[in-house]
């Protein structure tokens, strides 16, 4: 046991601390009211969080140790900078409610983060997740402030981002399944489709960054729910369609 806890991996841990310093850097850039660049700190602290579990993976340097500061790194990075980001770009208008809300954000990150510390010894599958991750719901809120990265200034965007905000809490806490996007091969061959879609993505993102991004991470956080009604829909029709032949 003493082995077990106490191994600790470098490039594992470096990519963690990494996370937590761009965290800190979004959090400093809040607090002078560069939210763009702040959403852009928080956004490098998700890829640093990504390839922090594939470099863990491919090198089985996996950890009990690796584990925990990965968990505490993104309650820090994608749970207390967004949730500051959120407060001081477009919810410190609303007042109360705007602490609220933004509190909100922080604790679902919270209560997702720990949910996934203890489904994680005994999921079997790895294909996807239960509810939104946090990284992601981080993710596409920074790329919201990076699209439009002057603050709100009305209490109707405010309220509109209230909403938005309070889905993806629930998206986050939910039951709903979401892909593991992070689980491939890097060996895997791809057909030629594949390639021209990923070039279109990599000169999106050196050309129109802002609305690439947006777009990305919000089909990403509407997928869960997309599939989850498309499916229950599904199970819905096939069961009248069972019930019509027995009738």
């Amino acid at each position: 046991m003493k082995k077990k806890y106490g191994e600790v991996f470098l490039l594992p841990s470096l990519f963690s601390i990494t996370n937590i310093f761009f965290g800190f850097l979004s959090l400093i850039f809040c607090f002078h009211a560069r939210f763009s660049l702040a959403a852009v700190w928080i956004i490098a602290a998700a890829v640093m969080d990504g390839l922090d579990g594939i470099i863990a993976r491919a090198t089985r340097a996996q950890s009990e140790f690796g584990t925990q500061l990965d968990s505490l790194a993104d309650a820090f990075s994608f749970g207390a900078a967004p949730a500051i980001l959120l407060y001081f770009w477009g919810l410190q208008i609303a007042g109360t409610p705007g602490i609220l809300f933004s509190f909100l954000f922080l604790c679902g990150g919270v209560l997702r983060l720990a949910r996934y510390n203890v489904l994680q010894q005994t999921q079997v599958d790895r294909g996807y997740y239960v509810g939104l991750t946090v990284p992601s719901a981080s993710m596409f809120l920074s790329a919201l402030v990076f699209f439009h990265p002057n603050p709100l200034e009305t209490t109707l965007g405010a309220a509109v981002l209230s909403l938005i905000v309070g889905a993806v809490s629930l998206c986050m806490v939910s039951r709903i399944k979401y892909r593991n996007f992070l689980r491939f091969n890097f060996r895997k061959r791809i057909d030629l489709k594949t390639a021209l879609a990923l070039g279109i993505v990599i000169s999106g993102l050196i050309f129109y960054p802002r609305i690439l991004l947006l777009v990305f991470f919000g089909i990403n956080v509407i997928s869960g729910p997309a599939t989850a009604a498309i499916n229950a829909w599904k199970k819905r029709k096939a069961s009248s369609e069972h019930t019509e032949v027995i009738s």
